[in-house]
């Protein structure tokens, strides 16, 4: 277990004649808990509903998470990203049962989840731009909170995002082939494959980022793919795709005094200090740009030093 503080949000300035918004997302104490759960804060006063007989407004926020102590990891989920474990921002009027729940992303809200309550409901015409402000709100507290567990030291913090946008021809290098359940290989556009072939999707082994701390140890992955050169061309451009632009220098660059060469890959990694296999189905591989160098040693770890955001593989060679 450990402990962390999300600091006080921005304060939201917002009054119409049914609703004024004064207040603001506090500082919140968390304590980590080993295992997946759900974290709730204590309410705290946003403003007044003026439209239901001017009762204070009140709200709490709440998201899932899911903590290894043992591998020091946690799992949450990033602003963009709708699931259960989305961080929400859950208001209600003083002393009336109806919520209303806002996510940092829409999941497709029903008309009976906006329309159903009678008295506090701020998704209609008498409270124009409350809904955005309430977004806003819960999308600050969610960056604070994935910030404050970057903070915190000896600690990987796998963050669960949206694929990003990949060319058809990107994404199909990506997506696994395989016959009678057996993993073969990442999909090659020049091979022909057999009608018993199944090729599987890039969303089901995508789980999002990952962060390590400045000096976290990682290693290889062995036996990661049947052709280094062209799943390590692939799987950088995903890593570029993913934060903005290709490398130009190894992750672990001459760390303990190894030689780093100048060609880079997308290595796929674990974390600790001796590389080894990894079963399939794992959701703790991790890829970041290594050189061709600590891409064919097995027999070094490397750190995390010039780049500490890597991507984070879910289902491993599923």
């Amino acid at each position: 277990m450990f402990s962390l503080t999300i600091p006080a949000g921005s304060k939201f300035s917002y009054s119409v004649p049914t609703l004024e918004i004064t207040g603001y997302i506090p500082e919140i104490q968390i304590d980590i808990q080993d295992g997946t759960h759900v974290f709730t804060s204590n309410s705290f006063e946003l403003g007044t509903v003026i439209s239901a007989e001017g009762r204070r407004l009140m709200g709490r926020i709440a998201f899932g998470y899911s903590y290894d102590s043992a591998r020091r990891t946690i799992t949450v989920a990033g602003t963009e990203f709708s699931s259960k474990d989305t961080m929400v921002l859950v208001t209600q009027a003083d002393g009336i049962d109806e919520l209303c729940v806002e996510r940092t992303v829409s999941h497709g809200l029903t008309l009976e989840e906006v329309h159903r309550n009678r008295f506090w409901n701020y998704r209609t015409q008498l409270m124009p731009g409350a809904e955005k402000v309430f977004n806003m709100m819960v999308r600050d507290a969610n960056e604070a909170l994935i910030d404050s567990l970057k903070q915190q030291k000896h600690l990987i913090v796998q963050i669960r995002t949206p694929l990003p946008t990949l060319s058809a021809e990107h994404y199909l290098s990506l997506c696994t082939v395989h016959r009678n359940g057996q993993f073969l290989g990442m999909y090659d556009k020049n091979k022909e494959y057999d009608s018993d072939i199944t090729i599987g999707n890039v969303e089901s082994t995508w789980g999002g980022t990952v962060h390590m701390n400045f000096g976290e140890n990682f290693a290889n992955v062995i036996g990661s793919t049947g052709d280094p050169h062209i799943a390590g061309k692939s799987w950088i451009r995903l890593w570029a795709d993913q934060f903005g632009g290709y490398p130009t220098v190894c992750t672990s660059y001459n760390y303990l005094g190894f030689v780093c060469g100048n060609t880079f890959v997308g290595g796929h990694v674990i974390s600790g200090q001796a590389a080894h296999t990894v079963a399939t189905g794992s959701n703790t591989v991790y890829i970041y740009p290594i050189c061709h160098a600590h891409n064919n040693n097995d027999n070094v770890y490397m750190a995390a030093l010039q780049y500490l955001n890597g991507v984070w593989l879910n289902n491993y060679q599923q």
